[in-house]
């Protein structure tokens, strides 16, 4: 089983830290966060989306790659992917990051999807996506570079059927998808095998996290004849929603042999306590399923 961590999950560590972190838990790939850090930031918390200390910059010089990949190689471990926030219709900001990933030697890159907000209509956001990818997959090709779309929630792509709408056009080979369960919690549940038979050959890459709902006013007596109202959020991964053994047992029907990387936002544990839970929670199940 090939485990890796998105370094999004991994906030409070430097490089060297989350390297070290990996390699104790045995978990062997590397997902780098690529995004810029504002100055003003700097001065904060570290935090999942803001004070990040394991990314790395879209523009990293020589210096930066340097130490990123000195930091991967000192604890053996492997760079697979670099995984920025891009906007659909950015081809220089893909083909700066495809180029990154080259330096550092990773074999995915996630691209960028239209988000959906009901102010445009879905078919418009489709072609224009569809055009990008058009770019994006003749840049994939170019840099040798598998570009990834993600099951995203508040995107055109929220479930397997509709990224595999949007991707079936392209090469598999260039362009795949992320399949992300945790995501589909929020929005774009479909039966997890079937979405997965679907993707077939774009099936790339699987996150591992988990999510739940709620009411808004819990141990409050529901009025049958008014709405309830829900919301979402972030669950350790054996607590949520997804069945993370049913969905390992249909990956390994479909015969995914691919990596595993963690994303838990759920604040459960330390950073360095997640990774070992997670490498050893992921382990436990696989030997179950065999």
């Amino acid at each position: 089983m090939k485990l890796s961590i998105f370094t999004v999950a991994a906030p409070d560590l430097t490089p060297e830290e989350l390297c070290e972190a990996a390699a104790a838990a045995g978990i062997a790939g590397l997902e780098w966060r690529c995004k810029e850090t504002p100055a003003e930031l700097l001065q904060e918390k570290p935090s999942f989306w803001g004070n990040n200390q394991c990314t790395i910059s879209p523009n990293a010089g020589d210096a930066e790659i340097s130490r990123f990949r000195h930091a991967a190689a000192g604890y053996n471990r492997q760079t697979i992917a670099v995984t920025p926030y891009l906007a659909c219709g950015d081809i220089e900001g893909t083909e700066q990051v495809l180029r990154l990933a080259k330096r550092l030697d990773a074999s995915m890159v996630r691209v960028g999807v239209p988000g959906y907000d009901r102010s445009k209509p879905y078919g418009e956001l489709f072609g224009q996506a569809v055009r990008y990818l058009k770019e994006v997959e003749r840049l994939a090709l170019e840099y040798g570079v598998k570009a990834l779309v993600e099951t995203h929630h508040q995107t055109i792509a929220p479930s397997a059927s509709l990224a595999h709408r949007l991707v079936s056009a392209f090469n598999p080979d260039a362009v795949g998808v992320l399949y992300d369960p945790g995501n589909m919690v929020h929005e774009g549940f479909e039966n997890y095998r079937m979405g997965m038979e679907l993707l077939g050959p774009y099936l790339a890459h699987v996150h591992v996290k988990n999510a739940g709902w709620q009411s808004v006013s819990p141990g409050t007596t529901a009025d049958h004849l008014n709405p309830v109202q829900w919301n979402s959020g972030w669950a350790p991964i054996a607590n949520g929603i997804v069945p993370w053994k049913q969905v390992l047992r249909d990956l390994r029907a479909v015969g995914y042999d691919g990596w595993f990387g963690v994303e838990d936002f759920s604040g459960t544990f330390d950073t360095r306590t997640m990774l070992q839970a997670y490498a050893d929670q992921m382990n436990t199940w696989m030997e179950e399923i065999e």
